[in-house]
């Protein structure tokens, strides 16, 4: 019996995400807390609920998020476009930041996609991408 395409990327997430954390750790942040940043600095005007569902996350655990991270120096909150709404804003070091973490989360993928060839690791990537951008109708994954 084939194992189903659900439970094989959730067991992929759970190890690529061991890898690419260990990694980060350094730099005070989990991949997760990468992905909403690098997401901010891409679309920087979105809201929390735009920003949750893109994220595929609770607004709850985004608000958790957002937290951590502004405690720890990366964005700020500031008046929105209506006065009612926040915007959340990445602070000057943080470009930085996500430009020097791409190196060890390109460590953390050699190590998880270790043995697999650079053919077959790009395909993965395109078709991961087309994924993403079906299930989330964000042509931007393209």
């Amino acid at each position: 019996m084939r194992p189903p395409v659900p439970y094989l990327l959730a067991y992929a997430h759970t190890i690529a995400s061991r890898l690419a954390d260990a990694e980060l750790r350094r730099y005070g942040l989990t991949v997760r807390q990468f992905g909403l940043l690098a997401q901010l600095r891409v679309e920087p005007e979105l809201t929390i609920t735009e920003l949750s569902r893109q994220l595929g996350i609770t607004r709850q655990s985004l608000h958790g998020m957002v937290d951590d991270l502004e405690r720890g120096g990366h964005l700020v909150r500031e008046a929105g476009a209506s006065g009612r709404t926040r915007r959340l804003s990445l602070t000057p070091g943080t470009e930085r930041l996500l430009a020097d973490a791409h190196g060890p989360l390109a460590r953390a993928e050699a190590e998880f996609l270790r043995g697999v060839s650079a053919r077959d690791r790009e395909a993965l990537r395109v078709l991961l991408q087309r994924v993403l951008a079906r299930a989330t109708d964000d042509e931007a994954w393209l």
